[in-house]
């Protein structure tokens, strides 16, 4: 008896120190669905970090050494889901760091009760709605890892910077009628209005998938550039409405892929995009980038990379794993959230981006404007803001 119970103690203190060593880093982004673009290569991305740091040994914070763990359901983009899955990661997981969402109706859909849980984690992601959010009370744990459109450093700035530079006197804008969509209207109306470039704005249903009506309206406008959706689900069928009625040629765009120029390159003049990372020619030019693919491959046992996904692992994804650990080993803690947030918000990070925090704790990135003129060639210029 008395060995079965000190057999059993002793199972219990292995339990207990194999609990302690090690972190747990959950993640609340859509993996499947029609907006899975956006959740989808931050679980690859954070998979294959862990499983390399786990690999190598772990990390050592003071004179103790930690693995981490990722628990990362699949939101499917449905805020209800997602809540259910933030208070199991935080109550029953007890984790204290959480990835995501990119998606704003997520972050809506969680915010009362992250904030009901302000100071016990920290929640990194890339939702555009989490920007207006940093620096509120009862805020503390929200860090916002996606560049934010607007001011000095924003990428919706310095694009349109770009688009003036092409001449552009009139814009048209085609959004859909949902909660991102009526934020991205209010963000982008001052930047085009500040840079002189005159900004039409029609909404669509979700759902839709006939754009004509609106495509023309916009059309007799006489925009110069048509700036539609922000979802490759809506924009393959905008680009192909929009070039094969001859009603527009030229697009730009903040959000989704060259995808839908390049299917169309023979009806365009021009696509300007910004991407986090034009990995095709990054791949041959950064070893950083090339030993990544190289990794993606091997873990996922597969002879493709995700080239059009690849530019969202900028949030919440590979780099920012490697970001937390060393910012645990900087503030000597992986349970201190405050001080983990801090260090977090004083590191610079040379990984795949060159990553830095500002003050409010929104990150600030390099990204590429991409150019493709008819017949598909693309000129990237890399832009790194001050």
């Amino acid at each position: 008896m008395i060995r079965i119970v000190f057999a059993v103690f002793a199972f219990f203190l292995v339990g207990t120190a194999s609990a302690q060593d090690v972190v747990k880093i959950g993640q609340i982004e859509a993996q499947t669905g029609t907006l899975a673009t956006y959740g989808w290569m931050g679980h690859q991305g954070a998979n294959m970090a862990i499983d390399e740091i786990n690999k190598k040994g772990g990390f050592k914070v003071g004179n103790k050494t930690y693995k981490l763990q990722l628990v990362s359901p699949d939101t499917r983009a449905n805020p209800q889901e997602a809540l259910i899955q933030l208070k199991q990661i935080l109550e029953q997981e007890k984790a204290k760091y959480v990835f995501g969402p990119f998606l704003t109706n997520v972050f809506n859909g969680i915010e009362p009760y992250a904030t009901q849980n302000n100071g016990k984690f920290l929640l990194m992601g890339g939702a555009t709605a989490i920007h207006p959010m940093l620096g509120k009370p009862n805020h503390d744990y929200l860090i916002r890892t996606w560049n934010w459109d607007a001011g000095s450093a924003g990428f919706g700035q310095l694009l349109v910077d770009y688009l003036k530079k092409q001449g552009a006197k009139k814009a048209a804008m085609l959004f859909q009628n949902d909660a991102f969509g009526k934020v991205a209207v209010d963000i982008y109306s001052p930047i085009f209005k500040n840079a002189g470039i005159d900004l039409q704005v029609e909404l669509f249903e979700p759902g839709t998938k006939d754009f004509s009506a609106p495509l023309a309206k916009l059309a007799a406008g006489k925009a110069d550039y048509l700036f539609p959706g922000y979802t490759d689900a809506v924009l393959y069928d905008i680009v192909r409405q929009a070039t094969e009625g001859g009603l527009f040629k030229n697009f730009f765009l903040v959000r989704g892929s060259m995808g839908p120029g390049q299917k169309n390159q023979d009806l365009i003049e021009n696509y300007i995009a910004y991407l986090p990372k034009y990995f095709e020619e990054a791949e041959k030019k950064e070893p950083k980038v090339k030993a990544f693919v190289a990794a993606y491959k091997a873990f996922y046992k597969t002879n493709d990379f995700p080239y059009d996904q690849a530019p969202l692992c900028s949030s919440s994804c590979y780099d920012h794993v490697y970001m937390l650990v060393e910012a645990m080993q900087k503030a000597g803690t992986v349970d201190d959230v405050a001080k983990v947030r801090q260090a977090l918000l004083s590191l610079r990070y040379s990984g795949l981006w060159n990553i830095r925090y500002d003050e409010t704790g929104e990150a600030v990135f390099d990204f590429d404007v991409l150019h493709m003129k008819k017949g598909g060639a693309i000129t990237a210029t890399r832009i790194t803001p001050k």
